[in-house]
């Protein structure tokens, strides 16, 4: 439960920063601006995601296994990391172009750098980050993830004393954030004596294997989940995706609890010594996430009428109608986020690709069918739909490859409700 009480009050100020970074973006730049640079960040983050080769996942399977040494570890990563930079940068600079052809000269400027910037600085980022999350070094972690955003909401407040609030400073604001999250880890690493520069071929292998048995799910998974803003960004307006990235933001907010907890998860429960312990962590896991999905998305649902507003401006009133729209989906995103972390740590990752196949076909088809009809709330309604058939299909998955059965995991037990006792007896007199 420390473990979990530190993360959460990492999370409180992941997110408080969060809706300060999303509320000055959404002030300054309004429903357009603020809808260009959901798009300038769009197209690189999924050539990331499309390209990375599911290396942070299998970073930390190896840290968590302690499969290598860190300092090998890290040396191995770093320089994987060198290579794909040099490929993806150009696959970026020859494909995004063809993306953001509807866009403004000023916002296609801004995606030129904004490539470059992005991928190396991202990557350096994440591998040191994963890192400390591999090795259980959960202070660091947490501390490591939560420069991101606290450097991203200084470089905004710098650059607005500097009288820049444009759509590129944003962008560099952003980058800047990741930047300093990276090089304070890589301090940290350095002091620990986990940084090394020599590669083994092995370790390379082995990450290289299990990132690609991962790669297939992995882009499908980011795919599904990014195909709304794609139909978003390609066939409706830069004001309609303003609307659309703020109420994916309040309503995902609850999410980053759900993220702490299978951020927790994965390591714990890959380390478990055999399979009916392995199941019996992610089942405490699961319906610790699921209890936190439900409660917040109810709670929100009904607040977002008045906070939206309140807190983006009134131009943003349609945000709090799509973000009613989405919360419906999130017990479902924050269920099948779970199984994707058990799948992992059985090694059992093929299994993601099919079952995210399944939500991106049926997102696909509930954009072409409702965009068209209601237009942004279409976008939202797919969202929904993708989740609830992704979980669907991940769960069958799991019982298949595993012979677990799936609805015993969401059902609380004796030692869920004496955690909570215990939780509570400490919080109240």
């Amino acid at each position: 439960m420390k473990d979990i009480s530190l993360s959460f009050l990492t999370t409180i100020l992941i997110q408080t920063v969060n809706i300060l970074t999303g509320l000055l973006a959404a002030r300054f730049l309004l429903p357009e601006g603020r809808g260009e640079l959901a798009e300038i960040m769009l197209w690189p983050g999924l050539l990331m995601e499309f390209g990375i080769l599911a290396m942070s996942d299998a970073l930390l399977y190896r840290a968590a296994t302690r499969a290598a040494p860190p300092k090998v570890l890290f040396a191995t990563v770093i320089w994987i990391g060198i290579g794909l930079t040099a490929v993806l940068t150009t696959v970026g600079y020859l494909v995004i172009p063809y993306m953001t052809t509807s866009d403004t000269a000023t916002v296609q400027a801004v995606e030129g750098w904004y490539i470059a910037a992005y991928v190396p600085v991202y990557l350096f980022s994440l591998f040191v980050a994963t890192m400390f999350q591999g090795h259980l070094d959960l202070v660091a972690w947490n501390v490591v993830r939560a420069l991101v955003g606290l450097g991203y909401l200084g470089f905004i407040g710098i650059l607005h004393f500097a009288g820049r609030t444009d759509v590129g400073s944003f962008a560099a604001a952003y980058i800047g954030g990741t930047l300093i999250s990276g090089v304070v880890g890589f301090l940290w690493l350095a002091r620990k004596g986990w940084v090394g520069w020599r590669p083994d071929y092995a370790t390379a292998k082995g990450l290289l294997g299990y990132g690609a048995r991962l790669h297939l799910g992995e882009m499908v998974n980011s795919l599904r989940q990014r195909v709304d803003q794609m139909g978003v960004s390609l066939y409706l307006s830069a004001s309609d995706m303003g609307h659309y990235v703020v109420a994916l933001t309040v309503a995902n907010g609850p999410m980053i609890l759900v993220n702490t907890v299978a951020g927790v998860a994965f390591p714990k429960i890959s380390q478990a010594p055999d399979p009916a312990e392995k199941l019996r962590i992610f089942g405490t896991y699961l319906r610790l996430a699921m209890a936190l999905s439900v409660a917040s998305a109810a709670g929100l649902a009904v607040l977002a009428p008045f906070l939206v507003p309140l807190i983006f401006g009134q131009a943003f009133e349609e945000s709090a109608v799509l973000c009613q729209i989405m919360l419906i989906g999130l017990p479902f995103f924050a269920a099948k986020l779970m199984f994707i972390q058990a799948l992992n740590a059985f090694d059992k990752s093929l299994a993601i690709g099919w079952a995210e196949g399944a939500g991106l076909l049926a997102a696909i088809a509930s954009l072409a069918l409702l965009m068209p009809a209601i237009g942004i709330r279409g976008a939202a309604w797919a969202l929904v739909v993708a989740n609830v058939v992704a979980l669907l299909a991940m769960a069958g998955m799991l019982r298949q490859r595993i012979g677990s059965p799936t609805l015993v995991l969401f059902r609380p037990t004796a030692d869920d409700v004496a955690q909570v006792r215990r939780v509570l007896a400490r919080v109240l007199p």
